[in-house]
């Protein structure tokens, strides 16, 4: 890249007042440059709205569809400012020929060329928020080289700088040690999504052990980074593990939910509590794990309601996994038949009932068991398995109930409803006469 001076000088330009700076400018050759470099500009951005369309059309027409979309975000974010650089090159190309110096045209040429180059590495980049941060920092860096600001803004940088002890910390430290903490978080995002492919495709790993490596991944990826960058800048550790201590106590204190969540996840994946899949009871409903994380469960209903209920409250509350070691589980559903109904009839058809059900399995029998003799009815109850309580409890219920229903009503059997005696006793007024 060609480094160039501007008409000004940096120190001058602030130094100077500004009705000085601004007759730097208006000079005739620097005014033509800059309406060159603005006319090529609009230029490139009428380009880009009119080859949009050509590229789609090109893309969809001799790329498969999945390649169509990057192909033309791509095109038509870098065919502007290559339109844009060509004709500042061309330019600058036919003031040499007549032996024209041309030096804003020359930058610019460089700093299209320094974003045309950073813009198609940055694609390579997945987060856009990441994307940006490299993009702005690289061109940003390499705009200050170009315009021969770099070595000036360094050595001002360095020049600020405060003395802590045998330490000496300036602002150039504080960039540098900006600057890497971002490049190794950007890596070890990468080396995450890695890992987490990796881990989450391993067979031998079960879903707990699984959630288990990723939110350590989680933990340490990130610590290590700011450890690394701390060391890159020259900052000894060994000083800081009082001031860290102190710090970790204080976060400690004011965190402690926080804290007790982290602890209560690993204690659950460790334990084998919970794994993704399971389904479990959360007050008077139930649910299946969807997910894990390093502060919560996300237990989805078959609402589709999601809740997320913090790691701690199994802890302190229990769980009740339907899902632990079997699948299948046990449902009780309650019958009422009449006094002067025959029950062992009645059993005997409520078990029908519910091995006609598709969901019941066969293996064990349901079975039907007198429970009690109440106010108005004898109380039978239905037992019986599944195994996919995720598909719902109450839909099966209520089959069974329906074939109850139909069997009992062939059968002459009724459904009693609560019924209640009133006996009137009338007292005596007047000396147990029993007149009024």
């Amino acid at each position: 890249m060609t480094k160039i001076m501007l008409p000004w000088d940096l120190d001058r330009v602030f130094a100077d007042m500004p009705h000085e700076f601004f007759m730097r400018i208006e000079a005739p050759v620097v005014l033509v440059q800059l309406g060159l470099v603005v006319a090529a500009g609009a230029g490139a951005f009428w380009f880009g709205i009119l080859i949009r369309p050509v590229l789609t059309k090109i893309a969809l027409r001799r790329m498969p569809r999945n390649w169509a979309p990057t192909f033309v975000r791509v095109c038509a974010s870098v065919t502007p400012p290559l339109f844009w650089l060509f004709v500042l090159w061309l330019a600058g190309a036919v003031a040499n020929l007549t032996g024209t110096a041309l030096p804003l045209v020359e930058a610019a040429t460089d700093l299209l060329l320094a974003w045309v180059f950073i813009r198609l590495l940055s694609f390579f980049v997945q987060s856009p928020l990441a994307s940006a941060t490299i993009s702005g920092g690289a061109w940003s860096i390499a705009s200050l080289s170009i315009l021969g600001l770099l070595d000036p803004l360094v050595s001002y940088l360095d020049a600020t700088a405060i003395h802590l002890g045998k330490y000496r910390i300036s602002a150039l430290t504080a960039v540098h040690a900006i600057f890497i903490l971002a490049v190794l978080l950007w890596l070890t995002t990468l080396l995450f999504r890695f890992l987490q492919r990796q881990i989450m495709r391993s067979a031998s790993l079960t879903p707990s052990l699984q959630v288990l490596f990723i939110q350590l991944l989680q933990i340490f990826l990130p610590a290590f980074a700011v450890i690394v960058a701390l060391q890159a800048v020259g900052v000894d550790l060994t000083a800081l593990t009082v001031v860290f201590g102190a710090l970790g106590l204080g976060i400690g204190l004011g965190l402690q939910r926080l804290v007790a969540n982290l602890v209560a996840g690993l204690t659950l994946l460790i334990g084998n509590t919970i794994k993704p899949g399971d389904i479990i009871e959360y007050k008077k409903s139930y649910g299946w794990v969807t997910a894990m994380g390093a502060r919560y469960v996300t237990l989805r209903t078959r609402d589709g309601v999601e809740h997320l209920v913090p790691n701690d409250y199994f802890l302190e509350n229990g769980v009740e996994n339907w899902s632990y070691s079997d699948a299948r589980l046990r449902l009780h559903v309650p019958v009422g038949i009449a006094y002067e109904a025959d029950p062992h009839h009645a059993i005997v058809l409520c078990v029908e009932a519910a091995k006609s059900v598709e969901r019941v399995l066969k293996r064990p029998e349901p079975i039907c068991l007198l429970k009690e003799f109440g106010d108005s009815t004898v109380n039978l109850e239905i037992r019986f398995w599944i195994e996919d309580p995720r598909n719902g409890t109450t839909n099966v219920k209520s089959e069974v109930l329906l074939g109850v229903w139909d069997s009992f009503k062939k059968a002459g059997i009724t459904l009693p409803f609560p019924q209640r005696d009133v006996h009137i006793v009338s007292t005596p007024r007047h000396g147990g006469t029993g007149q009024p």
